[in-house]
Order: C-alpha cells, then structure tokens, then sequence
C-alpha cells in the first residue's frame, strides 16, 4: 500500500467517501488555478486535498487555493512536514483547512467549512452596514486598477458587504476643484487602500493625512513598494505613519503584483473576519 493509500484510509475511517476521479470533476472546478490530489466527500462537503511533501507553499499559490467561488468545496492541505505556527496561522486565515500526514499517521485535521452563504449574506446584510472603499494612488500606475479588480474579485467570492471602490478619475471634473471632489469621495468611505510605489504625489499625500485625521486606523490598509526609491519619496509621510501613537495602520510592502494580491487579499479577509467576531457573525462551521 503506497502512503497516498494509507492517506486515503485514515481519511475513509474518518467517515469521508472518495470523490469521483479527478476527470468526471464538476465544472467549477475545471476554473481552478491548481490540482488537487484528490477528492473526498461527506455528503455535505467536498473536499479538495493537496497532499504537500515538504512545509512550504508559496503566498500567490495559497491565495488560489482560497479563492474557490463554491462554499460547499473545501480547500485542505495535508503537509508531510510540518509547517512553522506562523505559515499555519497564515494559512488558516485564508479559510484553508490543514492537516498533517507525518510518520504515516494523519492527525490534527483543522477543516475550515463556510457556512451556506445565504445564510452568511442575511447575517451580514443584518448586522454589518455596507463598506465603502477609497482606492488613493497616482492615476496612471498598474497596482490601481490590479487593487480595484482584487477588491471587487473578493466582494463577489466571499459575499463581503462591499460597494464598487472609489477612485478619483481626474476625466470626471474640473482639476480645480480636486480636493473638493477628494473631501467628498473620502467621506463616504469608512475603508482607504494607499498604494505607494517610486513617484510622489501631492494628491496622495493630502489623501493620507486625511485619512489619518478622519478615518478609523484599523480601517487603513497602506502599501508600500519594497524599492529604496519609494522609501525615499514618501520618508516623510512614511516617517510620520511610523510615528503614530495607534499602530493598527496596516503597513504592508510589496514588490511585485503577486504581493500586492497576497496582502491585499491576507489583510482585507483579517479585518472582515474581526469585524464579523465583533457582531457575532460566523463565517465557518
């Protein structure tokens, strides 16, 4: 008996089923961005398990496990090695179960099932007012529009109470009247994503003390391009974020578009799973 074998009947004696093979999968998941090893089934639930030889599983990799569309297909990783408490933490945040298969013995199974997301979105819609989201960043830079597409991505998968995000598209009205139209969009917004990258920006700026004086600093999430020429441009603004009394400014850098989506998605599914503690709102069974 091979140990992928021995693997699937520790599972079978957990009362799991084996799924079809892997070519009659339902359609949903012909749109993953990986391979399973295999499927499993409680009747309620299917499993997808990726059956991982060492301790290590890139962030960008991670980040399409967790983005399945389905609430009833459960992402789990079954490492052969164990991972450190950070990596776990890290990987149970995304909503993916783990488990480990060490020795030939599977133990501490942490399966993370969604609950119905009918059932998730009245409890949201009940509870949770909808979040606004303020995109500030230089107009013409590629991490604009990538954050914009992730947040929306995002709302849709996981039913988060999010609006469309907020841009100031400086097409839309009259250069000099800038700052009124900031002032405006910002203040219906209780949620401000800043994308710092190599250039300064005096409308960013004016945008990142606003949100500083105005805006809830758990509710600040700032990226910033890991190149020294970027820590040069915005020292100061940089410098004086650092400086703050709260530290609950999410301060997270980045140096290439796979980061930014990792953090991105790492730091909103964080502030969403806090605020839905907050109210009382179970997101897993």
């Amino acid at each position: 008996m091979t140990d992928l074998d021995k693997l699937k009947t520790q599972f079978f004696n957990k009362g799991l089923t084996e799924f079809a093979p892997i070519k009659f999968i339902p359609k949903i998941l012909d749109a993953l961005l990986w391979q399973p090893t295999f499927l499993l089934s409680d009747g309620s639930y299917t499993y997808l398990v990726l059956v991982k030889t060492n301790n290590t599983v890139l962030p960008t990799f991670l980040n399409r496990v967790a983005s399945i569309p389905n609430r009833s297909y459960v992402p789990v990783i079954i490492f052969c090695q164990k991972p450190t408490a950070t990596d776990e933490k890290f990987i149970l945040s995304l909503g993916i179960s783990i488990g480990y298969f060490i020795k030939g013995k599977l133990y501490n199974l942490n399966f993370k099932k969604k609950i119905p997301q009918n059932i998730v979105q009245k409890e949201i819609k009940k509870k949770l007012p909808v979040i606004d989201i303020f995109i500030s960043s230089k107009q013409n830079i590629p991490e604009r529009k990538f954050v914009e597409e992730r947040i929306e991505n995002l709302r849709k998968i996981n039913s988060y109470p999010f609006n469309p995000p907020h841009l100031i598209e400086y097409d839309k009205f009259k250069l000099n009247k800038l700052y009124q139209h900031i002032d405006e969009k910002m203040e219906i917004c209780e949620w401000i994503v800043i994308i710092l990258e190599d250039n300064h920006s005096n409308d960013v700026r004016y945008e990142i003390n606003k949100a500083i004086k105005e805006f809830d600093h758990d509710n600040i999430f700032m990226f910033v391009k890991s190149t020294n020429a970027c820590q040069t441009v915005w020292k100061k603004e940089l410098t004086k974020v650092k400086k703050l009394e709260s530290k609950s400014i999410k301060y997270l850098p980045y140096s290439n578009l796979s980061e930014l989506e990792v953090y991105l998605s790492k730091a909103v599914k964080e502030r969403i799973n806090e605020i839905c503690r907050k109210h009382k709102i179970e997101i897993f069974v």
